[in-house]
Protein backbone atom coordinates (compact mmCIF):
# COMPACT_ATOMS: atom_id res chain seq x y z
CA UNK A 1 0.00 0.00 0.00
CA UNK A 2 1.20 3.52 -0.81
CA UNK A 3 -0.16 6.62 0.92
CA UNK A 4 0.70 9.97 -0.68
CA UNK A 5 0.49 13.31 1.09
CA UNK A 6 1.50 16.86 0.29
CA UNK A 7 0.26 20.23 1.45
CA UNK A 8 -0.85 22.75 -1.23
CA UNK A 9 2.07 24.90 -2.34
CA UNK A 10 4.63 22.79 -0.46
CA UNK A 11 7.65 21.36 -2.29
CA UNK A 12 7.67 18.38 0.10
CA UNK A 13 5.91 15.10 -0.69
CA UNK A 14 5.49 12.50 2.02
CA UNK A 15 4.99 8.92 0.87
CA UNK A 16 4.25 5.98 3.18
CA UNK A 17 4.83 2.45 1.96
CA UNK A 18 3.58 -0.52 3.93
CA UNK A 19 3.22 -4.14 2.95
CA UNK A 20 3.32 -5.01 -0.74
CA UNK A 21 3.54 -2.40 -3.51
CA UNK A 22 1.01 -3.00 -6.27
CA UNK A 23 1.28 -1.65 -9.79
CA UNK A 24 -2.02 0.18 -9.35
CA UNK A 25 -0.85 1.99 -6.19
CA UNK A 26 2.52 2.85 -7.71
CA UNK A 27 1.01 4.27 -10.90
CA UNK A 28 -1.36 6.44 -8.85
CA UNK A 29 1.55 7.77 -6.74
CA UNK A 30 3.66 8.45 -9.84
CA UNK A 31 0.82 10.40 -11.46
CA UNK A 32 0.34 12.52 -8.34
CA UNK A 33 4.09 13.15 -8.13
CA UNK A 34 4.20 14.13 -11.81
CA UNK A 35 1.48 16.71 -11.13
CA UNK A 36 3.26 18.04 -8.04
CA UNK A 37 6.53 18.34 -9.97
CA UNK A 38 4.74 20.35 -12.66
CA UNK A 39 3.28 22.66 -10.01
CA UNK A 40 6.29 23.09 -7.75
CA UNK A 41 9.32 22.40 -9.91
CA UNK A 42 11.99 21.28 -7.49
CA UNK A 43 10.54 18.76 -5.07
CA UNK A 44 11.71 16.96 -1.95
CA UNK A 45 10.46 13.54 -0.90
CA UNK A 46 10.21 11.89 2.50
CA UNK A 47 9.48 8.20 2.09
CA UNK A 48 8.49 6.05 5.06
CA UNK A 49 8.85 2.31 4.50
CA UNK A 50 7.54 -0.03 7.18
CA UNK A 51 6.67 -3.72 7.16
CA UNK A 52 7.65 -3.92 3.47
CA UNK A 53 6.77 -7.35 2.04
CA UNK A 54 7.61 -6.88 -1.63
CA UNK A 55 6.67 -5.39 -4.95
CA UNK A 56 4.64 -6.85 -7.81
CA UNK A 57 6.86 -7.60 -10.84
CA UNK A 58 4.70 -5.31 -12.99
CA UNK A 59 5.14 -2.53 -10.41
CA UNK A 60 8.92 -2.98 -10.51
CA UNK A 61 8.84 -2.42 -14.28
CA UNK A 62 6.58 0.63 -13.81
CA UNK A 63 9.03 2.03 -11.27
CA UNK A 64 11.96 1.61 -13.64
CA UNK A 65 10.19 3.07 -16.67
CA UNK A 66 8.01 5.80 -15.10
CA UNK A 67 9.39 6.38 -11.60
CA UNK A 68 13.11 6.73 -12.33
CA UNK A 69 12.67 9.67 -14.74
CA UNK A 70 10.71 11.49 -12.00
CA UNK A 71 13.34 10.62 -9.39
CA UNK A 72 15.86 12.58 -11.43
CA UNK A 73 13.80 15.73 -10.80
CA UNK A 74 13.85 15.40 -6.99
CA UNK A 75 16.38 17.56 -5.14
CA UNK A 76 16.40 15.88 -1.73
CA UNK A 77 15.08 12.55 -0.44
CA UNK A 78 14.79 11.20 3.09
CA UNK A 79 14.10 7.49 3.47
CA UNK A 80 12.74 6.39 6.84
CA UNK A 81 12.71 2.61 7.13
CA UNK A 82 12.44 -0.20 9.63
CA UNK A 83 14.58 -2.67 7.63
CA UNK A 84 18.36 -2.57 7.73
CA UNK A 85 18.70 -3.77 4.14
CA UNK A 86 16.88 -0.66 2.95
CA UNK A 87 19.40 1.56 4.73
CA UNK A 88 22.25 -0.49 3.28
CA UNK A 89 20.89 -0.11 -0.26
CA UNK A 90 20.73 3.70 -0.18
CA UNK A 91 24.10 3.94 -1.96
CA UNK A 92 22.31 2.58 -5.08
CA UNK A 93 20.15 5.73 -5.23
CA UNK A 94 23.00 7.59 -6.96
CA UNK A 95 22.29 5.55 -10.09
CA UNK A 96 18.67 6.77 -10.24
CA UNK A 97 18.72 10.35 -8.95
CA UNK A 98 20.98 13.33 -8.45
CA UNK A 99 19.13 14.15 -5.25
CA UNK A 100 20.84 14.31 -1.90
CA UNK A 101 19.61 11.13 -0.19
CA UNK A 102 19.74 10.31 3.50
CA UNK A 103 18.45 7.26 5.41
CA UNK A 104 16.79 7.41 8.81
CA UNK A 105 15.44 4.76 11.19
CA UNK A 106 11.71 4.78 11.98
CA UNK A 107 12.36 6.33 15.40
CA UNK A 108 14.01 9.30 13.62
CA UNK A 109 10.95 10.46 11.69
CA UNK A 110 10.97 13.98 13.14
CA UNK A 111 14.69 14.34 12.36
CA UNK A 112 13.97 13.25 8.78
CA UNK A 113 11.20 15.83 8.49
CA UNK A 114 13.51 18.57 9.78
CA UNK A 115 16.25 17.51 7.34
CA UNK A 116 13.92 17.36 4.33
CA UNK A 117 12.63 20.87 5.12
CA UNK A 118 16.08 22.41 5.73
Amino acid sequence: MILYHTDPGSPVIEISVEGKITDHDLRAAIERMRGDLELNGKTRVLERIEHFTGIEPKALWTDLTLGVPLARRITRAAVVADAGWIHASMHLARFFTKAEVKAFHVNELEEARAWINA
